[in-house]
């Protein structure tokens, strides 16, 4: 006989209850936290797998995220392995009286940008607003007319099927990427506890790709929010249901 522990949909994707009854019965809290700020993220230009320095700025934001995480009693450590995110990781970590292994998971990268990547976002984004009649803003208001308009996969579908590459990620990989990285997460964050138990994990990962994490556990999450760099977004499993906690804290928020 087979259960929601063992058993994996054809889609690859499960339901919220599907993903909570992996921790057998333990309850879970994650907290998932954006990298730091980096020079792309100044510049503007789009960044998925690609990688840039973080800045000054993004070091202060790990310190601060540092501190503002070090009461946790974390069982169990995760990022995405690229540069940015490891060494915010590896930042909030060494603040920690007693911090878990960290463990380097190339499923939690952000979105796959493909031939986009190093290119700046307003060429990207404006020929998709201009498919749409739509001009790139300052205020980026077209955003929000577009997200009126469109599901946030078809948006993030639209902008892969402008590269000419063929290398961008659709939604749908986006998601099931997703789901097997949570899967592991939630696994292992629980592995050994028995039901009823607490354990709490930290999981250090990417704009983007946080809200479609955050959006598995919990659909009614907004895909259109803006997560701050090094900002906390909390997740509780209680009895197999999700609640989301916070969304984008900023570490003096959370800490207070």
């Amino acid at each position: 006989m087979t259960d929601a522990t063992t058993t994996v949909p054809s889609d690859g994707q499960r339901l919220p209850e599907e993903l909570g009854a992996l921790a057998g019965g333990t309850s879970l809290t994650l907290h998932v936290v954006r990298h730091a700020e980096t020079e792309y993220n100044v510049a503007h230009v789009m960044q998925g797998w690609s990688n840039s320095p973080i800045t000054a700025l993004g070091e202060r934001q790990i310190a601060a995220a540092g501190a503002a995480l070090a009461g946790v009693p974390f069982d169990a450590a995760f990022s995405s392995d690229l540069e940015r995110t490891r060494l915010t990781a590896e930042g909030i970590l060494a603040a920690h009286p007693s911090p878990p292994p960290l463990e380097l998971r190339e499923d939690l990268r952000e979105w796959n940008f493909g031939g986009h990547e190093e290119v700046p976002s307003v060429e990207v984004w404006g020929r998709l607003f201009a498919q749409h009649g739509l001009e790139v803003d300052r205020e980026m208001s077209a955003m929000r007319v577009l997200a009126e308009r469109m599901t946030w996969s078809d948006i993030f579908d639209g902008i892969a099927d402008l590269d000419e590459t063929g290398r961008s990620e659709k939604a749908a990989e986006t998601v099931v990427r997703a789901d097997r990285a949570l899967a592991h997460v939630i696994r292992t964050a629980t592995a050994g506890a028995a039901p009823g138990d607490e354990r709490t994990a930290l999981v250090v990962s990417h704009g983007g790709f946080i809200t479609t994490l955050l959006r598995q556990m919990t659909p009614e999450m907004t895909p259109n929010t803006i997560l701050p760099n090094c900002s906390i977004s909390t997740v509780r499993l209680v009895d197999g249901a999700w609640t989301l906690v916070g969304v984008g804290e900023r570490p003096e928020a959370f800490a207070a």
